[in-house]
């Protein structure tokens, strides 16, 4: 490449650029449109954390939400100096070791910072082994940025939005990371698609490395599927370490959500699905198999028997009876069922 009329600084910027444009976004939901806990049952609607995002703080005071109108996450810290953390895992796709060992990952905030007057918020980039971070404090419009070179010997790399300040309101618009010296908006996600998707294989017995199986006894996500928990968020239960367990669906038919349309007239009596908590109308909710009540024909031809002081009594001489059988086929069984393929059911945690 020849670069004409260029400085030295002109020109390793543009080798920068261009090194981070073959890149991918490392942050899933950078800009906040996954909601899955969102209840939109409520007034106003609660959006709860974002998928992907681990949100904590100890002041009860405190809330997370989503600002329809101007399109960011909202973080209100509550009075005190409960410290505060908004967090997301970048490591967690397959083989991450081999892909950002020894490489430098820039990431950049949009924020607008309002409420305290020393709002104070930290954009911090850690690989288990060190961590680099930026800090901020000034009220309005800010862009953070903060760069790591992640150590061969790194566990993991986490990036995390952190404030002690109280009374602060923070308004995320987008956070992004990739590979590079230059963080860009637009790349495509290292995630492709929805984390928390159920997808179905006919032809294989194995999930694919982006996938976990849902045909297996319900077990405990591990600590490096953060993103996939937040999604889940113990709806069906969890475990010693804390973590959302996954549903186990070996068996099961699947029936899309009823939503109040009364065509599964037993959906409010739906129970929940092994150690999780949600019953009712609600997705992830099962039912047990029954038989839809009804009656069968008898037909029989009478004929006079013994006569009485009332006239002939009478008497059955031969019946048509209704079986569940055709002709010689005896298509009696242990449950009703339609015919059926079996598949196997996975779920997207990278």
């Amino acid at each position: 490449m020849k670069f004409l009329n260029a400085n030295i600084d002109e020109k390793s910027d543009l080798v920068n650029l261009l090194y981070s444009m073959r890149q991918k976004n490392l942050v899933y939901n950078y800009d906040f449109l996954y909601f899955s806990n969102k209840n939109e049952q409520a007034t106003p609607v609660i959006y709860n954390h974002p998928d992907g995002w681990i949100y904590t703080n100890d002041n009860q005071s405190a809330s997370i939400g989503f600002d329809q109108q101007n399109g960011c996450c909202v973080i209100k810290t509550g009075p005190g100096t409960n410290q505060m953390i908004f967090s997301q895992a970048l490591h967690e796709f397959p083989d991450w070791e081999r892909k950002l060992k020894g490489q430098t990952i820039t990431a950049i905030a949009h924020m607008n910072l309002s409420g305290s007057s020393d709002t104070k918020v930290n954009l911090t980039l850690s690989d288990g082994i060190k961590e680099k971070t930026s800090s901020i404090k000034t009220i309005g419009n800010v862009e953070v940025r903060v760069e790591i070179e992640v150590d061969n010997n790194a566990t993991g790399l986490v990036l995390r939005i952190e404030s002690t300040t109280p009374s602060a309101v923070i308004n995320i618009n987008k956070v992004y990371a990739n590979i590079g010296l230059i963080a860009i908006e637009s790349l495509q996600c290292i995630v492709t698609g929805v984390i928390g998707e159920r997808k179905q294989y006919v032809a294989t017995e194995n999930a694919p490395a982006e996938e976990l199986s849902l045909c297996n006894e319900s077990k405990e996500l591990s600590i490096n599927n953060t993103r996939l928990h937040s999604v889940l968020n113990k709806r069906f239960g969890s475990g010693s370490n804390g973590m959302s367990l996954l549903p186990d669906m070996r068996g099961y038919f699947s029936r899309s959500w009823d939503n109040g349309a009364s065509i599964d007239p037993d959906a409010s009596t739906r129970e929940k699905l092994g150690l999780g908590n949600i019953t009712g109308d609600h997705v992830g909710t099962v039912e047990e198999d029954i038989f839809y009540e009804h009656l069968h024909s008898l037909s029989f031809s009478p004929t006079n028997i013994l006569p009485g002081k009332d006239g002939a009594a009478k008497g059955v001489v031969s019946m048509d009876t209704k079986t569940a059988k055709t002709g010689a086929e005896d298509k009696s069984g242990k449950e009703t069922r339609p015919k059926n393929i079996f598949e196997l059911f996975t779920i997207k945690w990278a």
